[in-house]
């Protein structure tokens, strides 16, 4: 095979891509599996959709999440374009704010620094709609605004703090500068409702700015704060205070425009408010049944992205689906790693030999168990294998589910209600294989 074509397919696998909707290789999953063949409980976008669709004028605020590699990103473009359409559809100008771009997602976050960056984001949407250049945001816009504010409010605050004097560097500056990021922080918590009343007056402009262009408000999708996770030093800070973001201090995120949040699957489940949580591909149904239009949309995903006749000299003719088959269930119908896989197989070449194929599952598989074996989580794994649930009884608990749910070790399914299972490949590990068997052996005795 020519090499150029070679490299096309390979990029075509980054399992780090998100694609859009119009994307060749994106396939709608819940348009075309709907009814009892539904993959994820129900048309996930259409569900988000008309929760702002039914509110009309009333701003809606409401939170998500879904597994890194889940597919949340590109689901979350399609519905930005569900919600911009007209006739059917409210026209609202969709913005996306990316809190991998704005944010230390390593580091602890707090209000100031998510909403400084949500107006930021809506500004430089509202000034495209308009024509203007966007960047012309971080010239005369609000964050000049803001970092005036600040000034005026501690006198003792030198611009040189923000770079060269640069005040519309400010949000560039909360991300990567800590002892910047806590001096607003500090200075906000002082005169937070005078702070709150500028970013609700800057976004009530904003949008009488998009219903000028013809629209019938703003919608703010302010996506990858699921990716939010500390490092072993502040692993617990960081995700307590995104804990406490979205639990005590939600109300300050409401705003007067529709606004959408994710947050990590970690955080959801301590949260006592109502998350869309995007599921993983149901191949199985929760006794273990298989289930065929899974496996048929995870084929497709693999079609759409690798054509058959690099498969057959990648896998052998004869074996190939087979081989497929066996990639899928190892994936546990997570999109990434049937992605990860494939690009994983290109790198090998040939896997016509079964040993060449199973060492490629097995690399794969061996990332999953170190980061069980290391994590002390066993027992916790188990009650989870049992019960299917995810019970939260105590500290010890809510860490192992924390890690387990940031390693995607724990992956999440939906029928008429939710069931957890783990990753196919940590049931190599002896103390969960038999833990599987004898959950499997219960529930068959159960009439």
């Amino acid at each position: 095979m020519e090499l150029v074509r070679l490299q096309k397919i390979y990029n075509d696998c980054n399992p780090d891509e998100s694609l859009r909707p119009d994307d060749p290789r994106n396939i709608d999953l819940d348009a075309h599996y709907t009814g009892a063949s539904a993959l994820r409980g129900g048309p996930w976008v259409a569900q988000m959709a008309r929760q702002v669709e039914l509110s009309g004028s009333r701003p809606v605020c409401r939170l998500f999440t879904g597994l890194r590699g889940s597919g949340k990103s590109t689901e979350l473009k399609r519905l930005a374009e569900r919600l911009r359409a007209s006739n059917p559809g409210p026209k609202l100008l969709p913005v996306l704010v990316d809190a991998e771009e704005m944010l230390d997602l390593s580091a602890s976050i707090d209000v100031p620094d998510i909403l400084a960056s949500l107006v930021l984001g809506v500004e430089r949407e509202v000034l495209k709609a308009e024509g203007r250049n966007p960047e012309d945001a971080l010239k005369d816009g609000y964050l000049r605004r803001l970092g005036d504010w600040l000034q005026r409010t501690d006198v003792t605050l030198s611009s040189a703090e923000f770079g060269d004097g640069d005040l519309v560097k400010l949000v560039l500056e909360m991300k990567t500068r800590e002892s910047v990021r806590q001096r607003i922080r500090a200075i906000v918590a002082s005169h937070l409702t005078t702070f709150l009343r500028g970013v609700r007056d800057e976004l009530a402009l904003l949008d009488q700015r998009a219903k000028a262009r013809g629209f019938n408000g703003i919608v703010v999708i302010y996506d990858s704060l699921e990716k939010l996770q500390g490092i072993s030093s502040n692993w617990s800070s960081v995700l307590q205070s995104a804990e406490r973001v979205f639990a005590n201090d939600a109300t300050y995120l409401q705003l007067p425009v529709h606004v959408l949040y994710t947050v990590p699957p970690a955080v959801a489940l301590r949260l006592r408010v109502d998350v869309h949580y995007l599921p993983m591909i149901k191949l199985h149904a929760q006794d273990g049944t298989r289930f065929d239009p899974g496996y048929e949309a995870a084929r497709e995903i693999i079609r759409r992205r690798v054509p058959d006749e690099v498969l057959n000299e990648l896998l052998g003719a004869t074996q190939r689906e087979a081989r497929i088959e066996r990639l899928i269930a190892w994936s546990g119908g997570y999109p990434r790693e049937i992605v990860r896989l494939l690009q994983s197989m290109l790198e090998a070449e040939s896997l016509t030999s079964e040993q060449d194929f199973l060492r490629v599952l097995n690399r794969a598989g061996d990332a999953y168990r170190r980061v069980v074996l290391a994590s002390g989580a066993i027992d916790w794994l188990e009650r989870v294998v049992h019960e299917q649930a995810l019970r939260l009884e105590n500290d010890s608990d809510r860490e192992a589910a924390d890690r387990m749910l940031a390693a995607n070790v724990v992956l999440r399914y939906l029928n008429d209600s939710e069931w957890f299972e783990l990753h196919p490949a940590v049931y190599e590990l002896p103390r969960l294989k038999q833990a599987r068997e004898n959950a499997r052996e219960a529930r068959s005795r159960v009439p």
